[in-house]
């Protein structure tokens, strides 16, 4: 059943001029769903030969199952919102454009990734790869005309 909460991808993306300065703002928000974290167990065969009452087929040393079954364990929803102002400088016939980009304004750090081995006492659900820092970036970009 879908759910907005846990399942809506939202991506907004928005440009303005301000006439009398002349400079460009801009910011794009994007609302991803949460990840869906699986605690993948190696059982051996030694575990599953009795119930079975063979030994795995291809002689396999083990069989991976998933413990947490799926739609029932979800990670942190991914809000991210970006924002630009720039200003294009005309000196004679080169054009400069001049901006600064400020990356993950909320400064969020949603776990993108996670560890879904399970291991008794394990390193199960650290995370591996969380959402980039707050990051500032100033650029120049230059064109001339002939």
């Amino acid at each position: 059943m879908f759910d907005p909460e846990r399942d809506a991808n939202a991506k907004w993306l928005g440009t303005y001029t301000i006439p009398r300065v002349a400079v460009q703002l801009s910011a794009t928000f994007r609302s991803v769903p949460r990840a869906q974290p699986a605690a993948n167990y190696a059982v051996s065969n030694g575990a599953i030969a009795p119930s079975l009452g063979r030994s795995l087929a291809g002689n396999t040393a083990n069989a991976t199952r998933n413990l947490v079954t799926p739609g029932t364990l979800y990670g942190d929803r991914i809000n991210q919102l970006d924002f630009r102002a720039g200003k294009v400088l005309k000196f004679g016939r080169t054009r400069t454009q001049v901006s600064l980009d400020l990356y993950n304004l909320l400064n969020t750090g949603a776990t993108q990734l996670y560890n879904q081995t399970f291991v008794v006492n394990g390193a199960w659900l650290t995370p591996t790869g969380i959402l980039a820092a707050r990051l500032p970036r100033s650029r120049r970009r230059s064109t001339s005309t002939e």
